[in-house]
């Protein structure tokens, strides 16, 4: 949900209040992140999707069941708030059939990308990752803004704001740059080829 519609801010060019910043729009790209795994896995239709709670990523999942209806998938919901539920929510994704995971945009996750590429792999299940770092640490797709352009953005909004600008009169920017990251050690390692047209868009290619 974004800073709007969540009642942060009145409008993203002039936020008002206190509130300004980066936005991520996490929900909006959950979606684009389970076209993205459709199209490197075209063969699953049972998407499996991990998060953390129905309260915490209901806007996620609504965005995510709209691309799975668009494409004739089903996208099955799983949750998972802390490392100890792990092992038992990926059985059952196993037992459910799932042909491959998204999981949703959460900082728990990112925390814990390694040891959830490890248990995707295990379960042999394509997964598709919010950041192009997790990709890295072992799921086979990342996709997500620039971390080091929000870093930037961040920074330039924080030195605005000490040298005397309002908050709320700086406009709620979104990233511009996303980036892409394929692993193929993963795919491999699942028997799977990724197509050309995800493998020639990729930032990043993970031999």
């Amino acid at each position: 949900m974004g800073p709007v519609a969540a009642g942060f801010a009145a409008t993203l060019a002039r936020p008002g209040g206190n509130v300004t910043g980066v936005a991520m729009l996490a929900p909006e790209l959950d979606g684009k992140r389970l076209q993205l795994l459709h199209e490197a896995v075209p063969g699953g239709s049972r998407i499996a999707a991990l998060a953390a709670s129905p309260d915490q990523h209901a806007p996620n999942l609504a965005a995510m069941r709209q691309v799975a209806s668009h494409e004739g998938l089903a996208l099955l919901p799983f949750y998972a708030a802390q490392p100890e539920d792990y092992p038992a929510t990926f059985a059952a994704m196993r037992d459910a059939g799932a042909s491959a995971l998204q999981i949703v945009s959460a900082p728990q996750f990112l925390t814990n990308a390694a040891t959830l590429a490890e248990l995707a792999l295990e379960a042999r299940l394509p997964t598709m990752c919010e950041w192009r770092s997790m990709a890295a640490q072992g799921c086979l797709l990342g996709y997500g803004p620039d971390y080091t352009e929000l870093q930037r953005r961040v920074a330039d909004y924080v030195a605005r704001i000490l040298r005397g600008a309002a908050p709320g009169d700086l406009p709620i920017e979104q990233p511009t740059h996303y980036e892409l990251a394929v692993n193929l050690k993963t795919a491999a390692a699942l028997g799977l080829t990724i197509p050309q047209s995800i493998v020639g868009r990729a930032d990043e290619v993970i031999e």
